[in-house]
């Protein structure tokens, strides 16, 4: 089954951006791992170890990282994994890429270096961790020598409570955990948008990756455009605003929630475009309250009020008049 591609783009997004990846890191992998890095080290690789074969079911992101006694370098390895069934031959995979990055590291004339795989998993079933020993059943002791163990970092967003998600210290990374978790969980997923789109502008995170965010929220949702303005109209007016102001990429890039669909959500961000033009013009040349421009214009009291500190910041004092 080969990944589906906008879950692969999301992830490869977030995880491309180092902080996000640091976070990340320090979330995921194990102390006695943590300990022994040097992450201020930590560079993003170019190249792949994938395979052309492996590539129908798994996508990387390669990071380097010094050791902290500086007796050499390891690859942490990102494994984007995402299956909708449990696939009990994944270590086997998993196994393939690492000799693949070692095999490719000396065909670059580098001194080998350890690679760390970590496999995220955020599918609907459960899935639990296997060795590749595991693999074999009723393997004597005397054999099982030959099979080219190995540990991988297995990470399984569905074990992971939304508390311990939200609890993390990269607020965005929540946001964005939180998404994956429920991508295949269609009602769920409406019920957290609110929440995710709240955690994902905490800490002021890149417009770019916040934009890619709800593209992939709305994207995964399946909701039509009834349900998606609906959403919209409960969020806070911040959030609501900076929403509002991604459609554009709805309609740019033919997200899947359908052409009409897109239109549609165009249509309603030019209304809402014309609302607030009519909102500003009784600001400048009337004496109405924002509760009569509020009813008059169908914006929220919030909106009108925050437009009319805008206009009064754009007009000139009367001391200079």
């Amino acid at each position: 089954m080969s990944i589906p591609t906008h879950h692969d783009k999301f992830i490869r997004g977030i995880l491309a951006d180092k902080g996000i990846a640091l976070d990340y890191f320090r979330a995921c992998l194990p102390g006695y791992v943590l300990d022994r890095l040097d992450f201020s080290t930590l560079t993003q690789l170019p190249d792949t170890y994938v395979s052309k074969e492996l590539r129908k079911t798994i996508s990387d992101i390669v990071y380097s990282c010094q050791r902290k006694d500086g007796k050499g370098e390891v690859k942490i390895s990102l494994l984007i994994e995402h299956k909708s069934y449990v696939d009990a031959y994944t270590p086997i995979q998993v196994g393939s890429y690492i000799f693949s990055g070692l095999l490719k590291q000396i065909s670059n004339r580098e001194k080998p270096s350890l690679i760390i795989p970590v496999l995220l998993y955020h599918g609907k079933e459960r899935w639990e961790y296997r060795t590749l020993s595991e693999i074999f059943e009723d393997l004597d002791p005397e054999l099982k020598g030959f099979v080219p163990d190995y540990e991988y970092i297995y990470h399984n967003l569905g074990e992971i409570s939304d508390e311990q998600i939200q609890a993390l210290h990269n607020k965005f990374l929540s946001a964005s955990f939180l998404a994956l978790k429920y991508s295949l969980l269609k009602a769920e997923l409406e019920n957290l948008i609110p929440t995710i789109l709240a955690l994902a502008g905490a800490d002021g995170v890149e417009s770019n990756l916040y934009s890619n965010l709800i593209v992939y929220i709305f994207e995964s949702s399946g909701l039509d455009e009834v349900r998606i303005l609906a959403i919209l109209e409960k969020l806070p007016i911040k959030i609501k605003d900076r929403v509002m102001s991604t459609l554009d990429i709805f309609v740019e890039k033919g997200i899947k929630i359908g052409e009409e669909k897109g239109i549609k959500i165009g249509e309603e961000k030019g209304r809402q475009e014309e609302r607030e033009k009519t909102a500003r013009n009784l600001i400048k040349i009337s004496n109405l309250s924002d509760e009569q421009i509020a009813t008059a214009t169908d914006l929220s009291l919030e909106h009108v009020a925050r437009l009319r500190k805008e206009v009064e910041g754009e007009q000139p004092s009367k001391a200079y008049l």
